[in-house]
């Protein structure tokens, strides 16, 4: 039996996903988790560059620059998965996200708007998503 993956998740980042997904409905937010093994300090919100109100799509330039500059920190940050919503939707991947999946040690956090507000986790690999818990920073599962 294998052990499932485990994403901490900082309060403060959850609670920035939750009003950035509220904030861009009924267009998809999208952003990245920020930390370090295994824990997701921060949520930096993105700009959804995809049209329509059902895909998203994060500028390539800006993400490389993320990167570039969360290298200059110490000690060092990394981009260690990526969030979107939902809006009129569950908290789970839909097809466009799994064949858009390109970093498959990422958690994939997605935050549903159907029925309120539900926040899961999955890493996508090889075209199959598996769930990821996510705890808060005081080790309770979301």
């Amino acid at each position: 039996m294998t052990r499932r993956a485990r994403l901490v998740l900082a309060r403060a980042a959850a609670q920035a996903i939750v009003r950035h997904a509220r904030a861009e409905r009924p267009k998809e937010c999208c952003g990245f988790l920020v930390g370090s093994r295994g824990r997701a300090r921060f949520a930096v919100a993105a700009t959804n560059v995809a049209a329509g109100t059902t895909r998203y799509r994060i500028d390539d330039a800006w993400h490389v620059e993320l990167r570039r500059t969360l290298r200059r920190f110490s000690p060092p940050l990394e981009i260690v998965g990526v969030y979107h919503s939902h809006p009129s939707g569950d908290a789970r991947p839909s097809p466009t996200d799994m064949a858009e999946a390109f970093y498959p040690d990422w958690t994939h956090v997605i935050v549903g708007m159907k029925r309120g507000i539900s926040i899961r986790g999955y890493r996508i690999r090889d075209g199959r998503a598996e769930s990821v818990v996510i705890q808060r920073e005081s080790g309770d599962s979301i």
